[in-house]
C-alpha cells in the first residue's frame, strides 16, 4: 500500500515540507516504490524493528514538526494543514493525535469505521488511565519534544507498546498533548483488528505503563 499511502500524501490540500520512508532492510520493492515519487527521501535502517525505523525517520526528518504516519496509512486531503494550524496555533503543544476510519470501509469523501475505531481508543485510554494516546499510524511531535524524549524511549524491545512508550514520555515530562478531528487517516482494517496483536494490547501497555511507575 506504499504507492497509494505516498499519492494520498501528494494529494495535501496544504503540502508537508518533506516526505521521507524509512526502509527497514525490506527485502520487496519499498525502495522502488519510494524512489518513484519525486521529491521523497529515503533513508535505510538495516536493524529490524518499529522503534529502530521510528527513530531513524523521526531523526533524519529536519521540520520544527514532525509528523509520522505507518506505509498502509492514507492521511485525508486535510491532514497536513491540521497539523500544521494545530502547532502554530499553540507553541507550547508537544504531541498531536487525530482520528482513523478503515481504508476498505471508505469510499470517496467518506471514511467508514470511525466509530469502530473510536470505541477502540476509548476503551485504551481508560485502560492507560490517560488520553489522548498517539498511535504510530496518525501522529504528530514538535521537533523539541521529540529531541527531550529521544533518549528515554525504548528502542529494541518488541515488549514494549512503542507509540504508547512516546506517549507517556511525553507526559511524564509534563508536555501537552493535543486531539484533533480533522488530522483524520484511514488504516488498514484487516492488521489493525487481528486477534492476535488485539490480544497484545494488554500485556504491552502493562510492561509499558510499568516503565513510567
Amino acid at each position: 500500500m506504499l504507492g497509494a499511502c505516498l499519492r494520498a500524501l501528494a494529494d495535501q490540500i496544504d503540502p508537508a515540507d518533506e516526505i521521507i520512508v524509512v526502509n527497514n532492510d525490506s527485502t520487496d520493492d519499498t525502495e522502488a516504490v519510494a524512489r518513484s515519487w519525486a521529491g521523497v527521501k529515503i533513508v535505510t535502517e538495516r536493524r529490524h524493528g518499529i522503534t529502530y525505523a521510528r527513530n531513524a525517520g523521526m531523526d533524519a526528518a529536519t521540520s520544527q514538526v514532525l509528523a509520522r504516519i505507518d506505509a498502509d496509512t492514507l492521511v485525508t486531503p486535510p491532514w497536513a494543514r491540521a497539523i500544521r494550524h494545530a502547532f502554530a496555533s499553540d507553541p507550547e503543544l508537544a504531541g498531536l493525535a487525530g482520528p482513523a476510519g478503515f481504508t476498505r470501509l471508505s469510499t470517496g469523501d467518506r471514511v467508514g469505521g470511525r466509530g469502530v475505531y473510536g470505541l477502540f481508543r476509548a476503551i485504551h485510554e481508560v485502560m492507560v488511565g490517560s488520553g489522548p494516546v498517539m498511535y504510530g499510524h496518525n501522529m504528530a511531535v514538535s521537533r523539541a519534544a521529540w529531541a527531550a524524549i529521544r533518549d528515554g524511549v525504548t528502542s529494541g524491545d518488541d515488549a514494549i507498546s512503542e507509540d504508547l512508550d512516546v506517549t507517556l514520555a511525553l507526559r511524564q515530562a509534563g508536555m501537552r498533548i493535543a486531539y484533533d478531528p480533522d488530522m483524520l487517516v484511514t488504516i488498514a482494517v484487516e492488521r489493525t483488528l487481528r486477534p492476535r496483536k488485539l490480544a497484545g494490547y494488554s500485556r504491552t501497555n502493562q510492561l509499558t505503563m510499568s516503565k513510567y511507575g
